[in-house]
């Protein structure tokens, strides 16, 4: 039952850091892009992305103490498995990487009040191309855990 529990943690957390990216980028951004004058929008989309950070690192957190506690609960196995796995963690260790680079470095240079408006704007272009990136990356690590339950 223990092993249930952890695995429907981790699903669910899952569930709510690609869920909030998809939400952001494919119904937050768009809709707002339709009813919203352009610094309103970015008020708004900072407010939301900001307190969506927050539970963002929250369930990344969840999701690696979850990940390792399903590792010692069925240890690595060498085949394609642990293959996939692997590949599972590199990936998981880019979208941190990215994340990081969003949310730390090209969001806050992207407001910075110190930047020139012309890098301002590349400061956010390159944020979005990282939100987008790792939306993939994420929908990538879904793939993987899916292969990890039902075969190859």
């Amino acid at each position: 039952m223990f092993s249930l529990i952890v695995i429907w943690i981790h699903v669910i957390a899952a569930m709510f850091w690609i869920g909030g990216m998809l939400f952001f980028s494919i119904i937050l951004v768009p809709s707002l892009r339709l009813c919203l004058a352009g610094e309103q929008r970015a008020v708004l989309i900072r407010f939301v992305g900001r307190r969506f950070r927050l539970y963002g690192w929250i369930s990344f957190a969840v999701l690696f103490a979850t990940g390792l506690l399903r590792l010692m609960q069925n240890g690595l196995l060498i085949s394609e498995y642990g293959y996939v796995l692997k590949v599972k963690f590199v990936l998981v260790f880019v979208m941190v990487l990215l994340t990081l680079l969003h949310d730390f470095i090209f969001g806050p240079k992207s407001r910075g009040r110190e930047q020139s408006p012309e890098r301002k704007h590349t400061y956010l272009k390159t944020g979005r191309w990282i939100a987008r990136i790792n939306l993939v990356v994420g929908l990538l690590i879904v793939l993987s855990a899916v292969s990890l339950v039902r075969g190859f």
